[in-house]
């Protein structure tokens, strides 16, 4: 009866590591896939955390280099007097103003003001050149608006308003009537803060005839200002 027993106990025991190594595969495969489990989940947070990265970093980049507006001031002086070419906006209620507007890609700040006084002068003034004579200067800064103030010879308003304009491109017409206007009639306006719903009515005695509008485009006035408060006026 012994050997039975002894049988018995080895079947047991064969039996017993048996069912202890298979529980160990378990338990093994159990903790690999746990593992599997975990590294895909953190996998799938690094992707997360790198695509919102890639994001806010496109973000960032693309304001960094986004084209600013920007405008220009043509004036001359006389007679201790400060002249500024403005003109209204056509077929707008906007009224009266100096030149400007947004960018093309690519430009800079100064290539766009001189593209705009070109395109909004109906080409009389040229960009090159108006870009020499800004070349070392710096803009007054209104919001993300720069603006320029460009010294220029006197130039009879006729000449400006009747010069030949490019058949196929729209923004050399988006101005209508052309004035010298003196900044004297501008200067009291400047006093306080710019109300951009206000129309700021401009004395017709120094408006040509046929002026669609008579009153300063307020946020133009807006820019102007900025340049008053922070003494950048040239003059």
């Amino acid at each position: 009866m012994l050997v039975p027993t002894s049988v018995s106990i080895d079947q047991r025991v064969r039996r017993a590591r048996d069912s202890s190594v298979a529980q160990n595969i378990l338990t093994f495969g159990a903790d690999v896939s746990d593992e599997k489990l975990n590294e895909s989940a953190n996998r799938k947070v690094d992707m997360r955390r790198l695509i919102y990265c890639a994001g806010l970093l496109t973000l960032l980049c693309g304001a960094a280099v986004a084209e600013a507006p920007a405008g220009m001031v043509l004036y001359f002086q006389s007679g201790g007097e400060v002249y500024l070419l403005l003109a209204e906006h056509a077929d707008s209620d906007r009224g009266w103003a100096g030149f400007g507007g947004g960018a093309m890609e690519g430009e800079s700040v100064a290539q766009t003001a001189a593209r705009k006084a070109q395109e909004e002068s109906r080409g009389y003034f040229k960009a090159a050149d108006l870009l020499k004579k800004i070349k070392k200067l710096e803009p007054v800064m209104d919001g993300d608006f720069a603006s320029y103030f460009v010294e220029v010879p006197f130039v009879p308003v006729p000449w400006v308003m009747n010069h030949p304009i490019p058949a196929d491109n729209d923004a050399y017409a988006e101005r209508g009537t052309f004035a010298w206007i003196p900044y004297s009639a501008i200067e009291n306006m400047l006093s306080e803060g710019i109300d951009r719903k206000k129309k700021y009515v401009i004395d017709p005695a120094s408006l040509p005839k046929g002026s669609q509008t008579q009153w300063f485009w307020p946020i133009w006035l807006g820019n102007l200002r900025k340049a008053v408060v922070t003494k950048s006026l040239p003059w």
